[in-house]
């Protein structure tokens, strides 16, 4: 028997399959604005962080998820340190990073004319580049040898100025808290004679052991190193790390002491 289709049975049909692709599209749309729209706040952040608005920055990328995010997040969070990755390469080419090993990233860290740190001033900076590492690790996955060759420099800077960092809470704390600058003339002039024990009964935010936090950060500096290429002589960014490596890990064996760190801060 044959089925016989009217105008009144097919006009729903009609309608449903109109609504149907209108919901497809719709879907569609969404999805297009949803990857567009996170493009936009993406690049937003990136020129928040170029502009040192890096709070905007972290505000613009709160709540989205992946590893580009993640990279964009740490250079916000650095930035709130005082560290600006490009300006300190540009710095390096431009042979301005100083007479020592450490006063690139001193003097980066320091405010005024005498570059000046407070103790508060540690705390805070200290609390933010644990947080620029620990973000750019989390966009590997926590496996530091996943990074590109960009992000184990990065690393290597952020770990180079955790270094200064902790330098700068020792001394402070052994002066009583007082003001620091953190350059190697600087912390010459104050003449204090520092022990062992300066480092290793220091207390850290995350109260991790400061000799292991130091040598994982002299690790990151390390493998920014072979990330720059092996031709270090060329590289002056790498001759920057490598020079503050052989100061400090004067037994060369890749592992640094609290008597080789406290050596460094009474030599330097």
């Amino acid at each position: 028997m044959q089925s016989i289709c009217t105008g009144k049975s097919a006009a729903p049909l009609r309608v449903a399959m109109v609504l149907l692709c209108l919901f497809c599209f719709s879907a569609l749309t969404v999805g297009c604005d949803d990857e567009s729209s996170r493009a936009s706040k993406l690049e937003e952040a990136r020129m928040a962080i170029d502009d040192g608005n890096y709070s905007k920055a972290i505000t613009l990328l709160d709540g989205m998820v992946g590893t580009d995010v993640l990279e964009v997040l740490a250079s916000a969070h650095a930035g709130l340190a005082g560290i600006d990755t490009f300006e300190i390469l540009k710095q390096v080419d431009d042979g301005g990073s100083g007479d020592g090993s450490i006063d690139l990233i001193g003097k980066m860290l320091g405010t005024g004319d005498n570059d000046i740190l407070t103790a508060a001033d540690i705390e805070t900076k200290l609390s933010e580049i644990d947080l620029a590492k620990s973000i750019l690790l989390d966009s590997v996955g926590g496996q530091a040898a996943k990074l590109n060759d960009d992000g184990k420099v990065k690393l290597a800077i952020y770990g180079l100025t955790d270094v200064v960092l902790v330098m700068g809470k020792v001394i402070s704390s052994k002066g009583g808290n007082n003001d620091v600058t953190l350059t190697e003339e600087a912390i010459r002039a104050l003449g204090l004679v520092f022990v062992a024990a300066d480092i290793t009964g220091l207390t850290l935010g995350d109260g991790v052991d400061p000799m292991v936090q130091l040598n994982e950060d002299l690790d990151a500096v390390e493998a920014g190193i072979t990330a720059l290429g092996t031709g270090i002589e060329n590289n002056d960014l790498g001759e920057e790390f490598d020079a503050f490596l052989k100061k400090i890990d004067t037994s060369s064996d890749g592992y640094v002491s609290a008597t080789e760190f406290v050596t460094y801060l009474n030599t330097i």
